[in-house]
């Protein structure tokens, strides 16, 4: 081994500028690398390094801060030894290397350490615990985008927050900057700029690619240098990063000035040299998964969200979506050994002031329906129950009771009608990365005369330990259906109409268990308020008719129910899967239905369909011309459910009819030779399943009419 001597001269840099900072000395053999930080606080230094004379040597000064592997790929101060350049003795000394005063002040914000600080919430503020933040650092090149994660993912704590920290470089040599990236076409670009390079027709860019390539060379009214080209980005073969300045220049000289592409920083309207970017560009995604589900992405930000030049030290607040498990801060329980229903199907959902019959509802209003005196829409199906019990309850177990509105005597919910309540709480003790997602299930369990009750959620919480439930930083939290009360299915136990429901609390016998001694209707929370009490109007589909034909679009119910009955073109009877003349001056006549027998029917359309997705509603004069749409008297022909009531329905019932419909011009429907679909679609008002889909109908009449 010899010794390498390597003498550094910055006398140029001011004194206070010098100690300021050190420098990194490096030498490279092969894969070796060797360093030294020195200060060079006189002005001058030397090192020393044990070297193989054999072997070419690299040299690099930098910022004390740059790693042994990237000082070799920035643009430091650099020189090379070669075995030539020793003799039979044992040392060498190098020619000075000098740091100017441009090299110094570069290096001060060459490499960086950047903090990022920060909290993932949902909607309502309350945190968002055990979520993976990964941050990007985005660049734009014409119609691709590179985002490559920077630093390591960080994982959220009990109240949401999150630090992050990470290196950052800048100053690399160009060829080195583009092997760190990794592009993608992004549609989101080309949706920007295609029409607006289409806007000239003399500019003949390539389409779309998902590798990029800059192939320019039928651009006028300048040509561009050899080195622009396809069939690619590689760099070496088709693109010398230093002549982007100078294409860019060409560029803009032929493209359409659009300022929000140079806010935008897209290239060519914005320079661009990123391996000089000192200050990265942000953008991030977060992940979560909650106890036994799969992974899901509750925050994502694209590229045109990206926070540009961000300081050393950043705070952000990152928004996430429906996805996301929180653990909202628990609602206080009202005073007193009482029961307040607030809502059905969620909390905040149906608030029971929203509900007819309800306290605090407009009065007068159907009873029972959401949105009395609006859309007047009943339940179906399975219907959940939210509500508090009051601080001092005496509800360690309950029943839910009802009766029809009208009568006076309660009964209790069958067992078979009560579903099992599913509530996720989160542990804060359990440390990341185990599961701190919890599930427990308040099954229904039997009780006299065939009900059935529920364990209170207070109560479950007092028999299992910890102690600390409720608290959202250190104990257990519940994160989901924390005030649903009960889940009643309605279909099969309750026949069509308006009923009452109510809570029984029952305290816990020696043994566990309800108390049948201690039953007990529970006070209305609130002085003077009926908040234990809630008013329904249940509507649940009939059975599937076996009389209607399988196979068909048609739905085997008649709630709703509807048909095409006849169809007349030019007075003459057009026939499922017929086919017509069409002559000029032929008007168009079609008989249908589309009704409910419970009058709660929402709204119909009634659709042409054609050629490759065409279409055309059959119910409105702009896309069809003149038209009539008549009905038997007493029926209203909508076709929806507030055009029915200024058409003489009584809330809130409408049921529907045998329609008549018009149309003067039957070109103006049948508009070129071809097959011709009628589409005939009807829908109920009714909340089915606390938002599991609406109840409809269809049915399709088909023919072909020749232009």
């Amino acid at each position: 081994m010899s010794v390498l001597i390597i003498p550094i001269d910055a006398s140029k840099i001011a004194d206070a500028d010098r100690k300021q900072q050190r420098v990194k000395v490096a030498v490279q053999q092969r894969d070796s690398v060797k360093s030294q930080i020195v200060a060079v606080d006189g002005g001058k230094a030397e090192l020393k390094f044990d070297v193989e004379p054999k072997l070419p040597i690299s040299i690099a000064v930098g910022p004390e801060t740059a790693s042994d592997q990237d000082i070799f790929n920035l643009q430091t101060l650099t020189a090379t030894v070669s075995p030539a350049q020793w003799t039979d003795s044992k040392s060498l000394t190098t020619a000075v290397l000098v740091i100017t005063p441009n090299w110094w002040i570069g290096w001060l914000r060459w490499c960086r350490e950047f903090v990022i600080t920060g909290r993932v919430v949902c909607p309502d503020g309350s945190p968002v615990p055990g979520a993976e933040v990964t941050a990007y650092d985005v660049d734009f090149f014409w119609w691709w985008s590179s985002a490559v994660q920077i630093g390591g993912s960080v994982v959220t704590d009990a109240s949401g927050h999150f630090t992050m920290k990470f290196r950052w470089c800048c100053g690399w040599w160009p060829w080195y900057w583009w092997q760190l990236r990794q592009w993608r076409l992004d549609f989101d670009l080309v949706s920007k700029l295609k029409p607006v390079v289409d806007l000239n027709p003399r500019l003949k860019f390539p389409a779309p690619d998902p590798v990029p390539s800059l192939d320019f060379a039928a651009l006028n009214p300048q040509p561009l240098p050899p080195v622009i080209g396809r069939p690619g980005l590689a760099i070496g073969k088709t693109i010398d990063p230093t002549v982007l300045p100078g294409l860019r220049d060409k560029l803009i000289s032929v493209l359409p000035q659009v300022p929000e592409f140079e806010r935008l920083r897209i290239w060519p309207w914005f320079p661009w040299a990123p391996w000089f970017d000192c200050d990265p560009d942000i953008i991030f995604k977060v992940t979560q998964k909650c106890g036994t589900g799969p992974v899901k992405v509750i925050h994502s930000e694209n590229i045109f969200q990206t926070r540009w030049n961000v300081p050393t030290n950043l705070s952000v607040t990152l928004l996430a979506n429906s996805d996301a498990c929180c653990v909202p801060p628990p609602p206080p329980p009202p005073p007193g050994d009482c029961m307040l229903l607030s809502s059905v199907c969620g909390d905040p959902g149906f608030q029971i002031n929203h509900i007819g019959g309800n306290f605090g509802a407009v009065a007068p209003a159907p009873a029972g329906y959401f949105d009395p005196g609006g859309s007047d829409r009943p339940f179906a199906d399975a219907v959940s129950i939210y509500g508090l019990f009051g601080s001092s309850a005496q509800a360690d177990y309950y029943e839910i009771e009802f009766k029809p509105h009208a009568a006076a005597v309660w009964a209790t919910v069958p067992q078979g009608a009560l579903l099992d309540l599913n509530r996720q709480y989160h542990d804060a003790t359990v440390p990341f990365p185990g599961n701190p997602w919890f599930g427990v299930t308040f099954p229904p369990t039997p009780l006299a005369l065939a009900g059935g009750y529920y364990e209170s959620r207070t109560h479950y919480e007092n028999r299992t330990p910890p102690a600390n439930w409720n608290n959202v930083l250190s104990g257990r939290a519940w994160t989901t259906n924390y005030s649903l009360v009960a889940s009643i299915e309605t279909a099969g136990f309750f026949s069509d109409g308006t009923y009452d429901f109510r809570v029984i609390g029952y305290k816990t016998l020696p043994g566990g268990g309800p108390d049948l001694a201690t039953r007990k209707v529970l006070d209305p929370c609130g002085q003077g308020q009926n908040t234990n009490f809630l008013t329904l109007q249940i509507d649940n589909r009939v059975p599937p008719n076996p009389g209607f034909t399988p196979g068909t679009v048609h739905v085997a119910t008649t709630e709703p129910d509807c048909g095409i009955t006849n169809v007349l073109l030019g007075g003459a009877a057009l026939a499922p899967c017929g086919a017509k003349q069409l002559t000029p001056g032929t008007a168009l006549d079609i008989d249908f239905f589309a009704t409910d027998p419970d009058g709660h029917l929402d709204h119909y359309t009634f659709e042409v369909k054609w050629d490759l997705g065409s279409v055309k509603s059959l119910l409105d004069p702009v896309q069809v011309g003149a038209l009539t749409l008549t009905t038997t008297a007493g029926h209203q022909t909508g076709p929806d459910y507030a055009t029915a009531l200024t058409q003489g329905a009584a809330r809130p019932t409408w049921t529907g009819g045998a329609m008549h419909l018009h149309i003067a011009d039957a070109s103006k429907v049948f508009p070129k030779t071809c097959c011709y679909l009628l589409e005939l679609t009807v829908y109920k008002r009714n909340i089915v399943a606390c938002g599991g889909g609406p109840y409809y109908n269809q049915m399709h009449y088909s023919f072909t009419v020749t232009v």
